[in-house]
């Protein structure tokens, strides 16, 4: 979940980078915008970057580098980011990927301590400590290293 795992952990299967720009450059033109820029994650940030323009405000869908979710977030992304979920047409497009699941502003911004995190990996746990995310959305998309 937090991109870090103990050595003999199994981990998930990463979100592909090309599915991610494929996903992107689909919704962008269902929703008549243009991708004007895609990052792929990195040790930091943890996740894939691609900014649409062409909508009443620019948006960013950021995708997990480790799991099949993805949120939009306002531009320019920031730390912590922002998340956002007012724009309705591009929500409503990427809800409907079945290969993803498109988090909400509201599960992003959930306080940390309203789940149980106790089944996490003991390399994620020790993470969490250090790093102290207040919400689900900085748990999952972040600039730790």
């Amino acid at each position: 979940m937090t991109g870090f795992a103990d050595a003999r952990a199994e981990r998930p299967a990463a979100m592909d980078w090309r599915a991610f720009v494929s996903l992107c450059h689909e919704a962008a033109r269902l929703t008549r915008r243009r991708v004007v820029d895609m990052t792929p994650r990195n040790v930091t940030p943890n996740f894939h970057v691609a900014v649409l323009s062409g909508g009443p405000l620019d948006v960013a869908v950021l995708g997990h580098g480790d799991l099949p979710i993805i949120a939009l977030a306002r531009v320019p992304v920031t730390i912590p980011v922002i998340f956002a979920d007012d724009d309705a047409a591009l929500a409503q497009c990427l809800r409907h990927r079945p290969s993803v699941r498109l988090l909400t502003r509201r599960e992003l911004d959930t306080p940390l301590c309203s789940y149980d995190v106790s089944d996490l990996d003991k390399a994620e746990l020790r993470q969490i400590a250090y790093w102290r995310p207040e919400t689900l959305g900085q748990l999952l998309f972040h600039h730790w290293d």
